[in-house]
C-alpha cells in the first residue's frame, strides 16, 4: 500500500470517528435537555372547566407547555359579582410543580402605570413590550398581563374596579421568545374575555374582538 493511500485511509477514519463523536454528543445534549422524556398528551376535558375554548388551549399546551411526564390542572372559580371575583387555572407538572397559570382577579381602578408596577408577576422573560388590550397590555416571553375595566361601581365599595388578567409561564414555554410572547397574549386575551363576562362587569372590556 502506498503512503498516499495510507494517509487517505487515516483521514477517512478520523472524519468518520469525528462524525460518530459529534452524533453521540448531540444525542447526549438532547437527552440532558429532555428531548427523549415522555410527555403526557393533554386532553381538552382535563383543563379547568372555566377556561374558554379548552380544545384550542389543549392544542397550545401540547405543543408549547414545559415538558412533563404528567399534567394536572387545578383552579379557583369564585364568580361573585364584586371585588371577590377570582378565576384561576394552574397547570401542574412532575413533582407537583406549577408550570403555567391563567389568572383573573380584581383590583381598585388606578392609572395603568401604577397597576403595571404592582400587579405584574416577576419573571425572567426579558424586555417588556405593550399591546392593545383592555386599558393596557404588557408582555414578554414569560407573561402577558392585561388591565381590564370591569365595574363602574363595585357592589360593596361602590367604587370603580378593574380586573388584572395574566397568562404566566412559570417554566419557559417550548417556543422562541417571539412565539411565546404571542401565545401568552392570545391565552390572556381569551381568558380575559371570559372572565369579564363571568364577573358580570358593567364597563366595556376594551379587549380586541
Amino acid at each position: 500500500m502506498t503512503e498516499p493511500t495510507k494517509r487517505r485511509r487515516v483521514r477517512k477514519s478520523l472524519v468518520f470517528g469525528a462524525a460518530v463523536a459529534a452524533g453521540a454528543i448531540a444525542v447526549l445534549i438532547a437527552y440532558l435537555l429532555g428531548a427523549f422524556e415522555k410527555r403526557q398528551h393533554i386532553e381538552a376535558d382535563e383543563i379547568c372547566q372555566h377556561v374558554p375554548d379548552r380544545q384550542k388551549v389543549a392544542k397550545v399546551f401540547n405543543s408549547t407547555l414545559h415538558r412533563s411526564s404528567k399534567y394536572d390542572f387545578e383552579g379557583t372559580w369564585r364568580p361573585e359579582r364584586d371585588w371577590e371575583f377570582r378565576s384561576t387555572c394552574f397547570a401542574i407538572g412532575d413533582d407537583d410543580k406549577a408550570l403555567f397559570s391563567l389568572t383573573a382577579e380584581m383590583s381598585s381602578a388606578r392609572p395603568w402605570q401604577q397597576w403595571a408596577k404592582s400587579e405584574i408577576p416577576r419573571n425572567d422573560g426579558g424586555k417588556i413590550s405593550y399591546f392593545n388590550a383592555g386599558l393596557k397590555g404588557v408582555s414578554n416571553a414569560e407573561v402577558a398581563s392585561i388591565w381590564v375595566p370591569c365595574y363602574a361601581h363595585e357592589k360593596t365599595s361602590k367604587q370603580p374596579w378593574n380586573m388584572t388578567v395574566f397568562a404566566l409561564a412559570l417554566k419557559p414555554l417550548e417556543a422562541s421568545d417571539k412565539e411565546a410572547r404571542q401565545t401568552l397574549i392570545d391565552l390572556a386575551t381569551s381568558f380575559a374575555r371570559q372572565a369579564h363576562k363571568d364577573a358580570k362587569c358593567d364597563l366595556p372590556s376594551k379587549l380586541p374582538s
